[in-house]
């Protein structure tokens, strides 16, 4: 993993829509408090597959821990 790179734990999270119709998500973080980006529909649709991915893999390790 990169050494530059600022891990945050993610403990919450709302979508916001700017009266400009552009929306963002705001993320709450354990370390840094609320941390939020714009998004368009291939950010979405890249996050979509980010988190399928995460997901799959940590329920793979948790399917492993019971083993």
């Amino acid at each position: 993993m990169d050494r530059n790179l600022v891990i945050l734990n993610v403990t919450g999270s709302e979508t916001m829509l700017r009266s400009d119709g552009h929306a963002a998500i705001r993320l709450e973080t354990k370390e840094m408090g609320p941390v939020a980006f714009e998004v368009n529909l291939q950010a979405i649709a890249a996050l979509r597959r980010h988190l399928a991915r995460a997901e799959m893999h940590i329920l793979q390790s948790q399917n492993q821990t019971k083993n």
